[in-house]
């Protein structure tokens, strides 16, 4: 089965290439075409809306027909419809529906996460989640990289025709994958299966915990740090490549946050020091007077972002049983699209009433909880890492 692998990451880099071709175009195309800060954070919080609404049920439901393989096609092919709405119809309005089609779109990621564990045994679960999130971490800094270069040559909407061509190119690709199904079939969960997934101390406290590092995430790097970037007079390659920029500690730190930072400085210390590093990269926004050190922000930021991120995904399905997986996973990925939708909702609403910059203030200080609430947790023994120093 592992010699699929090759492909199987491949697709997954295409999913996300699709996805994120044109994120940080987004708020300021929104903006641009007349929509005020408020219809902007709402635009770019119906990502998370309809993922916080989509991915637990397509959890329970993969779990119930054993099969992963068809959502990801599936996943694949909204991820496509997403950009092509937008590039053939652009307006506010379609913008708000695309965002909710990219959300519906994402929510497979429950089906590749449990498909990605599946070709590795059961304790190296976080392994392979980090190299999964560091394919991730590819396909978006590939789709920003070009879609920079395609916005600043032939304009934004053609950013968005090229992620939905690249999401076709994924269902193309995604139908050679190799589904590896269960030796025995298993019989579909209960309402109690799915209440005691649910009532997991380790899977709540990693979904809470999502809840803050999506929030930060999403009110900065996929929301409103863009915009902080047009008031310092970026080109729309500057744009792309400053979302390059988020990607990078993705990709580098994403391979070794499920297994080398948890050994050396445990649960507490990688989750306290990425939710601190990340609230610092949103603190740090409003002082920053050139693109130069909003540069260098972006990467402190996501580095926090990139290793708590990682780690809450490989810790909450640690010690749930293989054929629950992709329920807990949709759980997981359900309570954190709260996250999504509320940081760049609140980030709209605050910088309408107070500005732009004080909002990055809050957002911050959203990491500083994070940190308490991951120290809290790790100390009342809600978060275990066996194989931590």
């Amino acid at each position: 089965m592992r010699n699929r692998l090759p492909l199987f990451y491949t697709v997954t880099a295409f999913f996300w290439f699709a996805l994120y071709t044109y994120i940080p175009y987004v708020t300021p195309y929104a903006e641009a075409m007349g929509a005020d800060l408020r219809l902007v954070g709402l635009i770019a919080g119906a990502y998370g809306f309809t993922q916080m609404v989509v991915r637990f049920p397509l959890g329970v439901f993969s779990d119930k027909l054993q099969k992963r393989k068809i959502f990801i096609l599936l996943g694949l092919m909204f991820a496509a419809v997403s950009g092509l709405c937008v590039f053939f119809f652009p307006s506010p309005l379609t913008l708000l529906l695309a965002r909710g089609f990219g959300g519906v779109a994402a929510s497979a990621w429950v089906t590749f996460v449990i498909m990605g564990a599946s070709y590795y045994p059961p304790a190296e679960t976080t392994k392979s989640v980090g190299i999964l999130n560091a394919a991730n971490a590819l396909g978006r800094m590939a789709a920003l990289l070009l879609g920079g270069l395609v916005a600043q040559w032939l304009g934004v909407g053609y950013v968005f025709l090229l992620g939905g061509l690249v999401g076709i190119g994924g269902l193309l690709l995604g139908i050679g994958i190799v589904e590896r199904l269960p030796d025995t079939r298993q019989k579909p969960p209960s309402l109690a299966d799915l209440l005691e997934v649910a009532r997991n101390r380790q899977l709540l406290c990693a979904s809470l915990l999502g809840i803050l590092i999506q929030y930060i995430m999403f009110a900065t790097t996929f929301g409103f740090t863009p915009l902080a970037a047009t008031l310092l007079a970026a080109t729309q390659l500057q744009l792309g490549l400053l979302g390059v920029a988020s990607t990078i500690p993705g990709l580098l730190v994403s391979p070794i946050a499920g297994t080398l930072l948890p050994r050396k400085f445990g649960v507490k210390g990688t989750l306290g020091i990425g939710f601190a590093l990340a609230g610092l990269g949103s603190a740090l926004v409003p002082f920053c007077r050139e693109l130069w050190q909003l540069f260098a922000v972006q990467i402190i930021g996501n580095t926090g972002a990139a290793a708590v991120f990682t780690l809450l995904m490989g810790l909450c399905i640690r010690d749930i049983p293989t054929e629950r997986r992709a329920t807990a996973m949709g759980f997981f990925q359900a309570v954190y699209g709260l996250g999504m939708f509320l940081g760049p909702f609140a980030m709209g609403w605050l910088s309408h009433g107070l500005g732009l910059m004080p909002a990055f203030f809050f957002t911050g200080a959203v990491g500083v909880l994070g940190a308490i609430a991951a120290i809290i947790s790790a100390n009342r023994g809600h978060l275990r890492f066996e194989d931590a120093a």
